[in-house]
């Protein structure tokens, strides 16, 4: 059975966020690790390191980084974390190759994305505030505690695509578009 791309949102009182959880490790992989595929870029000195370059490996100047607007977190099957971080200078040798990769955490500015070997690899923990819309949230591997206040919650407790896309936020009580409505 082939796995697919679902999407679901994270709701809090200003906005809803994508959460993506991946259906393909390869996809996952290259997005995180590949420059071009939208977490890392290669950059040179010719440039000021300001955009991005094409691979060039007589450049020596080259780096590869991370873009300023995401970031991503791959976990080993051995517990190691190798985490690709922005303004970090990356050195690919050190991450853990697709095949021992077991979850995969992508952050940015348009939300999150994620691949989980098996159901659970990957944990959500929020907190809500008090119209029971989330407060605030992290995602974390299969290690991961709650902080302080925070509740565990799964991947089908978020708000789904089809709710997202029938339900308009300002029938959502304790959205900012509520309280406009409202006034």
């Amino acid at each position: 059975m082939k796995m697919k791309n679902i999407c679901r949102y994270i709701v809090t009182d200003v906005v809803s966020i994508p959460v993506y959880r991946m259906g393909k490790k390869g996809e996952a992989y290259r997005y995180a690790t590949g420059a071009g595929w939208g977490v890392v870029e290669w950059y040179s000195e010719t440039n000021n390191y300001k955009a991005p370059v094409t691979r060039d490996k007589s450049d020596k100047t080259q780096m590869m980084c991370c873009d300023e607007d995401t970031s991503a977190t791959l976990y080993s099957k051995y517990g190691r974390e190798y985490v690709i971080a922005p303004y970090e200078e990356i050195n690919l040798k050190e991450a853990p190759k697709q095949a021992e990769t077991d979850a995969i955490i992508i952050s940015g500015s348009g939300g999150y994305d994620f691949w989980e070997n098996k159901k659970g690899d990957i944990k959500i923990f929020v907190t809500y505030d008090v119209s029971g819309l989330i407060d605030s949230y992290r995602l974390d591997n299969w290690a991961g505690k709650p902080y302080d206040g925070e509740t565990e919650i799964t991947f089908e407790d978020l708000q789904s695509q089809e709710e997202h896309d029938t339900i308009d936020r300002a029938d959502i009580v304790g959205t900012l578009e509520h309280e406009r409505k409202a006034s």
